[in-house]
């Protein structure tokens, strides 16, 4: 613990996690060796029923300590608190503090380790700001690679589409509707009413992006319950 001390400011609140077997003599010399810093001793698996939160977090202190809960060590400690390992595996204490959220790890001596919490409190959050709508190419930019979108197209996809070409609807040049129409061209050539269709999802009024995949105004343009499918030919 004398390794440990220069390392403490003398306000400091101290919690030292001790195994249950430990002696009274073994928390009197601990104490002894931290004389004017206010020291607690408190079994590992009893900090999740406490809301004391330390500046420092002493561990290992007694004998090494096997499979720690850094998660709830640090709801323990105030922000850029300390924590102190001793008796630690110094091949993969660094990296292990690390991982956990701790950083400025520092081996003080052969069986020192120490290093400092977040400077926020556990479970803190903060809103992050919104990346810009429009992504901006600077002037300096390399602008050779960049792919000219006309040379995309093909000289057929430039080609306006034959409207009388189309096989159904009132515009067709046969002037005759599908065998499984559902536009309801079909009744308007024999003089039958239309069908009224009743949608099972109630989504065939809303567009593509909302119908099923077997819908029969699958390609058709949104429209109103009720109303007929207007084809913008």
């Amino acid at each position: 613990m004398e390794a440990l001390k220069p390392h403490l400011d003398p306000n400091s609140t101290v919690l030292v996690i001790r195994p249950a077997d430990v002696t009274v003599d073994s928390l009197q010399h601990a104490m002894s060796s931290l004389e004017g810093i206010s020291v607690s001793f408190e079994l590992l698996e009893r900090l999740a029923a406490s809301d004391t939160l330390y500046n420092v977090v002493v561990l290992g202190l007694f004998r090494a300590e096997k499979d720690v809960d850094y998660e709830l060590i640090q709801k323990s400690m105030k922000p850029s608190g300390v924590i102190a390992i001793f008796n630690g595996d110094n091949s993969s204490l660094s990296l292990d503090l690390l991982i956990n959220g701790f950083s400025d790890s520092q081996q003080i001596s052969q069986t020192l380790t120490i290093a400092k919490s977040p400077a926020s409190a556990f479970g803190t959050s903060t809103a992050i700001k919104s990346a810009p709508k429009v992504w901006k190419l600077d002037t300096e930019d390399d602008l050779d690679d960049l792919i000219d979108p006309d040379d995309l197209l093909t000289e057929e996809d430039k080609v306006a589409p034959n409207k009388t070409t189309y096989k159904c609807g009132p515009k067709s040049d046969k002037k005759k509707a599908c065998k499984n129409c559902s536009c309801g061209f079909a009744e308007e050539l024999s003089g039958a009413p239309a069908p009224e269709f009743k949608s099972a999802c109630g989504s065939c009024y809303l567009g593509d992006a909302f119908r099923c995949a077997s819908c029969p105004f699958l390609g058709q343009p949104a429209f109103k319950p009720g109303g007929d499918v207007k084809l913008a030919l």
